[in-house]
């Protein structure tokens, strides 16, 4: 790995200041169908449906094709419908590496990859379909994505089922930690290159305990796995007394009722897990309610727009956020950081791992990526350090038998045995209409906690 690239890797690892929108790093969750109709982006001609079964599934999961021809990876982001401002940049992303990948002569002897993208549309039951159809016609051994938690927990069991590796991108419900393990034969087939949502509950934890030394407390979450999982955790890592556990739905516009239970009994501060659309809300309805208290908010809410129209709401702030590489090699060959959506580095590491991991496996098989994925990941004794866009120097160690280190456009990612990684994170304060970090929390502070 050449000194430039390692520079790029790890230029966000250890920096201070204002946050843009390639530090996010949060889970969204998708509601509604977000309409039907397939997209441009989709490499598919007409409606998906639901066709094959087991027997014929795993036949050609396990073959990726056979001889020397290509391996269909399928990736699913929200092109349309919620969280589309997101799904284009995760999509570019994915075939970026897809393109990188092929570019450098492919895996296992010159078989190329071929990409197949489908569009969440904001539905888990779209969603699911489309996985089927995917495993059953395009005979994909992996998929990226999705972005949301709802999703992920919809898509897991199928790829455990059908013995195909899914990795997100963007799920970070602690609920997840544990999905996808196959009981015939012990193999893992769910990952992720976003972190668990356990270690931002501690974060928030943190600033709660210590910067405001809150005694009471309440939580305010979108009512979904993802706001409820990261609140009910950050709650139960709090000191003082939880006064209050308030879901809210994306759907209501007028909040009183809601932040009338949120500030029963005049809690010191509240955690917030909140979405920039129903947060703009919420928050405004706050500020002419008069309700008092501090707020700590998680990554969701980290929009620079909304920090910015609602400057003298928000103004101190908290914020917490899981750090991410800002590699330089990534934004250039992304055609700048305004393509670059949250999680779209996330989606481009996810591919670049799986990858790897046929390399490594020897085989075009999803059993075969979940056993190697974990070990280009990491650090092993003697390894060979590789990053972004190095695809060509990691399959020429493997070739050689050496082990390599993937650390890539979102950082180290370094997968646990859960396969997924534990992050540095920031602590973050609004000032002046942007958030600003005023603490780093090195990944020390997590050991023994997690």
């Amino acid at each position: 790995m050449s000194d430039h690239s390692r520079r790029d890797v790890l230029r966000g690892l250890g920096a201070t200041g204002t946050v843009g929108i390639v530090s996010l790093a949060g889970c969204s969750q998708q509601d509604g169908d977000g309409g039907s109709t397939a997209t441009p982006t989709e490499t598919e001609g007409g409606m998906d449906g639901d066709d094959g079964g087991m027997e014929e599934t795993e036949t050609e999961s396990e073959s990726g094709g056979g001889g020397g021809e290509p391996i269909a990876l399928g990736s699913i982001f929200p092109i349309t419908g919620t969280n589309s401002a997101y799904g284009g940049g995760h999509q570019q992303a994915f075939n970026l590496a897809v393109e990188e990948i092929n570019g450098s002569g492919g895996v296992l002897g010159g078989r190329e990859i071929t990409p197949v993208n489908r569009d969440t549309e904001g539905s888990p039951s779209r969603a699911a379909q489309k996985f089927r159809t995917m495993i059953n016609q395009e005979g994909i051994v992996g998929l990226v994505g999705p972005y949301s938690s709802g999703i992920g927990t919809t898509l897991a069991p199928i790829a455990r089922d059908n013995q195909v590796m899914e990795v997100s991108n963007g799920n970070t419900s602690p609920a997840l930690a544990t999905a996808g393990v196959n009981e015939s034969n012990g193999v893992k087939y769910y990952g992720r290159t976003s972190p668990n949502d356990v270690q931002q509950a501690l974060v928030m934890a943190r600033v709660l305990n210590q910067s405001i030394e809150a005694e009471t407390a309440s939580f305010l979450y979108v009512d979904n796995p993802y706001g409820q999982g990261l609140a009910e955790a950050a709650s139960e890592n709090f000191e003082g007394e939880t006064l209050n556990m308030v879901g809210y739905s994306q759907q209501t516009s007028d909040y009183t009722s809601t932040l009338d239970s949120v500030f029963d009994g005049d809690p010191d501060a509240i955690g917030a897990v909140m979405y920039p659309g129903g947060g703009r809300t919420i928050l405004q309805q706050w500020n002419q309610g008069g309700y008092g208290g501090e707020w700590v908010g998680a990554e969701a809410i980290l929009s620079p727009e909304l920090l910015s129209d609602l400057s003298e709401i928000v103004e101190g702030m908290y914020i917490t956020s899981p750090q991410t590489a800002n590699s330089e090699t990534f934004q250039e060959n992304m055609g700048g950081e305004g393509n670059i959506t949250q999680f779209a580095p996330h989606a481009y590491d996810a591919t670049y791992l799986m990858g790897f991991a046929l390399e490594a496996a020897g085989e075009a098989s999803g059993t075969g990526i979940a056993e190697n994925i974990r070990a280009v990941s990491r650090p092993n004794d003697g390894d060979t350090t590789v990053s972004v866009a190095e695809f060509g120097a990691g399959k020429d160690a493997l070739g050689n038998d050496e082990a390599i280190d993937y650390n890539g456009a979102s950082g180290s990612v370094d997968l646990n045995e859960n396969l997924e990684p534990v992050v540095p994170y920031r602590i973050l304060q609004v000032q002046s209409g942007e958030a600003e970090v005023v603490e780093e929390v090195p990944l020390s502070y997590f050991e023994g906690r997690i």
